[in-house]
């Protein structure tokens, strides 16, 4: 019975113990397609880091990379994307020159024994994830269809403008630069809140589609409210909006802009 009791008591330990693992990333070295050492360490540099496994054989871990490589482009300043390829020792040649054929933007490291992989759990690819500068694992993908670059983007930027305030936005992104609504709806001021003189800045995260109306809205930073109900006043205000369409290239494009929502009570 003893002899039970521990073997289950260790199980339970083993487990907890690999989920907490799972959580954050682990230490690791691997050579990128330069030849160069790349030690994890050096990749927590930014606000975050996505690590995708993939291969040559792999068809939609191919279809995933040049939407990476996009998100490496575009978010260059606060992030790191990391492309692990799991392919053999002997196809490295073959990794190599298709990456460099394709100019992607990422950094591609080697992991041919797949020792990284084990580290990440990782049994089936592409498996994405999303790690903050804490070393955090805070996100998780597996597999790739066509529009789960979206998702990706959207749960990358909650990681990497997670804690900005309204001063920061406007140094990031002026007032005077972004769109402005042609139909605009004033969020409804909760009532306990205006009551009570409470005031608020919540900033959304908008989609605005080709034909400017409002597509995904997600909360970036808010006032951490929990009674007031600030957060579901900004959201079903903000979905009603519509702008003029983004042109760009003479082309209307689906755009993303972080939206400030300010609750003030006017004073008398």
């Amino acid at each position: 019975m003893k002899r039970t009791i521990s073997i289950l008591i260790f199980s339970v330990l083993f487990l907890i113990s690999t989920v907490f693992a799972l959580d954050t990333m682990s230490d690791f070295t691997l050579e990128d397609i330069n030849g160069d050492q790349i030690d994890s360490d050096e990749l927590l540099s930014k606000k975050a880091v996505i690590v995708d496994f993939w291969a040559k054989w792999c068809g939609p871990c191919k279809k995933a990379l040049p939407h990476l490589s996009d998100l490496q482009e575009k978010y260059r300043d606060l992030v790191n994307v990391i492309c692990i390829s799991t392919d053999k020792a002997r196809d490295a040649g073959k990794v190599r020159s298709f990456v460099k054929s394709k100019n992607f933007e990422f950094i591609t490291l080697l992991d041919p024994n797949k020792n990284v992989s084990k580290l990440f759990n990782v049994n089936t690819i592409p498996r994405t994830f999303i790690i903050d500068e804490n070393g955090e694992i805070v996100y998780r993908h597996e597999g790739y269809i066509q529009g789960d670059e979206h998702e990706l983007e959207t749960e990358l930027r909650k990681v990497i403008y997670k804690d900005i305030t309204i001063e920061e936005l406007n140094e990031l992104f002026p007032p005077e630069e972004l769109p402005e609504p042609i139909n605009y709806v004033s969020p409804v001021y909760p009532e306990k809140a205006y009551d009570d003189k409470v005031e608020a800045d919540i900033i959304l995260d908008l989609v605005i589609m080709e034909d400017g109306t409002v597509g995904q809205v997600c909360l970036i930073s808010a006032c951490k409210d929990t009674i007031y109900g600030f957060e579901k006043a900004a959201i079903d205000a903000a979905q009603q909006w519509v702008f003029e369409p983004i042109i760009v290239d003479s082309v209307a494009v689906t755009t993303r802009v972080l939206y400030p929502s300010r609750f003030r009570i006017e004073k008398q």
